[in-house]
């Protein structure tokens, strides 16, 4: 009879219980033991913020598998209340102590995995220590979070960091009637994720259900009342009251285990892992928050802090213990969240990244509805895409609004692991009907976009730059192709600005200086690239649209009984 596998695994979160289940199913003789140092495992925290606010009730359904179902059901055994210490790799043995009798024991194996998470980053800022400021990873943070709401009746909330999880209580703060203000260090919110212009679009949103932004503003401290309670946050800048806070500034791996046995961090701080998810020891295996990963676009390391991503890990990781020899691929940095009304999401590279990636881009920003717009109860979405020029292979994409987004940047996932081009994604056979989508998905309109700028049909300046044209006093004619009932209800108010209705532009083609560049402009660029195309026939050598035109516009937009000027 062959020697039973020893199996250990230390961390029972989202990696650790899968690699468990799988490995069982893989090797039913095998002697597997689970290692966990709080009372619970298979806790979905990524639903901690619906629980903060009441949409799920009780935290018993945040508790996916108990310790009875792997003792009973899958023959595991479950150490709950205990820690790992020390690993003698020589030895292949673990160090565990009990959290409830402190005492210390040895355990044998042959593979081991580690699936130690993440902690949540946590400056030394001066008055941490005071009461009311939470971070949010576990269920015992959001049982203290939801008891000071209770008990303490706090009007205002701050939140540290406009990151997922900051986007995320923002709603589930304002849902109970607080008033909340955002502190980020970057100019915009989910820096890390998004691009400008689909940043901006969520700010709107962010403002218009009252949430304060406080952007490109450092923190560096708290002050407290009397009874030890923050009450307000210090920034270089000035000071907010507050109630409570949160700290959403992102997970940190934990590695220390790791780091004490001598096995190889990599540059992002994370473990150290092959394609097998092997460790630099053969025989210990790492998955979940605390391993890095590789990005399947520019084969970099990266971290990615996501239970979607721990469950596969630990599924390869379950099949190599019990002998396989699966691989795990690498990653594409997709999220998506729930930000009020609206569904942020996004994949791949976005601009930033691209060109700090060593990219040549081209990008496409298209206003749209999430299908036919005849059909009632449409509700509008915004695509970002970006793609490589030289090739027109796709490197990223965005999608927001209060549509949906999901399936969008499902369809951009699979698209981007199979290494699609914007002509592959323009020919996509996607389902079509009036109440799922229009005849050409705003995916096929933003490929079809960048198709046209590849060929040279189409020229274009984001918002931004246009922007700062305005503000520079450039002089340029910003052109305007909506109807005159539009143009009164809502418009950019620039000097440079003007109205010639689309319908009307081939016949006042004579009103327009040909000495000075035009850009024009409609509600989503539709009209304006067909503005473009009629002025390049008629001899126009310097005019561009914008992208996204009104309905990205992310500054000031005049809704005043404008001035009667019809022409330019």
């Amino acid at each position: 009879m062959s020697k039973q596998n020893r199996i250990i695994i230390i961390g029972g979160s989202a990696c650790g219980p899968k690699a468990a289940a799988r490995a069982r199913r893989c090797d039913q003789h095998a002697m597997i033991t689970m290692v966990e140092q709080g009372e619970r495992l298979s806790v979905a925290t990524c639903g901690l913020p619906y629980y903060v606010s009441g949409v799920i009730e009780s935290r018993d359904e945040l508790l996916q598998r108990h310790p009875d179902f792997f003792r009973d059901v899958l023959d595991i055994d479950v150490l709950t209340r205990t820690t790992a210490t020390f690993i003698n790799r020589e030895a292949h043995t673990v160090e565990l102590v009990s959290l409830d009798t402190n005492k210390t024991s040895i355990m044998e194996y042959d593979k081991l995995v580690l699936s130690t998470g993440s902690t949540p980053a946590t400056p030394p800022l001066q008055g941490r220590d005071l009461k009311g400021i939470f971070t949010l990873t576990k269920i015992e943070d959001a049982d203290a979070i939801r008891s000071v709401l209770a008990q303490r009746k706090s009007k205002k909330a701050t939140i540290i960091g406009a990151g997922l999880i900051g986007q995320e209580m923002a709603e589930t703060l304002v849902a109970l009637g607080l008033e909340v203000t955002i502190i980020e260090l970057f100019d915009r919110v989910l820096p890390a994720l998004l691009d400008f212009e689909i940043s901006a679009y969520l700010e709107k949103h962010l403002k218009a259900n009252g949430v304060n932004l406080l952007l490109n503003q450092r923190v560096t401290g708290f002050n407290g009342d009397n009874d030890g309670w923050v009450n307000k946050v210090v920034m270089e800048s000035g000071q907010v009251e507050t109630n409570m806070v949160l700290l959403a500034l992102g997970a940190r791996p934990n590695t220390t285990l790791a780091q004490k046995c001598g096995l190889i961090i990599g540059p992002t701080r994370g473990i150290a892992v092959n394609e097998y998810l092997q460790t630099s020891d053969p025989d210990i295996y790492a998955g979940g928050d605390c391993i890095e990963n590789m990005n399947l676009i520019t084969k970099q390391k990266m971290l990615a802090a996501l239970g979607s991503i721990a469950n596969k890990h630990g599924r390869v990781i379950g099949s190599n213990v019990a002998g396989g020899r699966e691989t795990f691929p690498g990653i594409l940095g997709t999220a998506i969240a729930k930000v009020f009304e609206y569904n942020v999401a996004r994949v791949g590279l976005n601009e930033s990244q691209a060109r700090e990636a060593g990219y040549d881009v081209v990008t496409s920003l298209v206003p749209g509805y999430e299908h036919a717009t005849y059909y009632p109860h449409g509700k509008e979405i915004l695509v970002k895409l970006i793609a490589e020029k030289s090739t027109g292979k796709l490197l990223g994409g965005q999608v927001i609004g209060p549509g949906e987004t999901g399936k969008r940047v499902d369809v951009l996932v699979t698209a981007l692991t199979f290494g699609a081009t914007v002509d592959d994604l323009a020919n996509l056979d996607l389902a079509y009907a009036p109440p799922f989508n229009n005849a050409l998905d705003p995916l096929h309109n933003a490929a079809n976009v960048i198709r046209n700028k590849l060929s040279g049909y189409a020229r274009s300046l984001p918002p931004m730059e246009v922007h700062d044209k305005i503000q520079g006093e450039d002089k340029f004619t910003l052109l305007d192709v909506r109807s005159p009932d539009e143009w009164q209800e809502t418009r950019i108010a620039a000097t440079q600005a003007g109205l010639i209705p689309l319908r009307e532009l081939r016949s006042r083609l004579n009103e327009l200086d040909r000495a000075v560049e035009i850009v024009t402009l409609c509600h989503s660029s539709v009209r304006a690239y067909q503005a473009q195309r009629i002025l390049d026939g008629a001899g126009f050598h310097d005019v561009k649209f914008m992208d996204g035109s009104i309905a990205t516009w992310p500054y000031e937009i005049s809704s005043t009984e404008a001035e009667s000027a019809q022409g330019v």
